[in-house]
């Protein structure tokens, strides 16, 4: 996988948690970025929490 900047990363959850309808084209793209990258936004946040603390280790079974 293709490292994704973090702020990158961070601005995407919270545009897809976002509640402001202003903003429902944005979300709706955030969404789909975060599934082809990384499946959920679940998942989204522990890439980050993993790129904040290297010593963290993922496993997914």
């Amino acid at each position: 996988m293709t490292t994704i900047n973090p702020s990158l990363v961070k601005t995407w959850v919270f545009l897809a948690q976002s509640t402001d309808h202003k903003l429902a084209s944005a979300k709706f793209l955030a969404h789909k970025k975060i599934k082809s990258n990384y499946g959920s936004i679940t998942l989204a946040k522990i890439y980050l929490e993993q790129q904040q603390d290297k010593e963290i280790e993922v496993v997914v079974i």
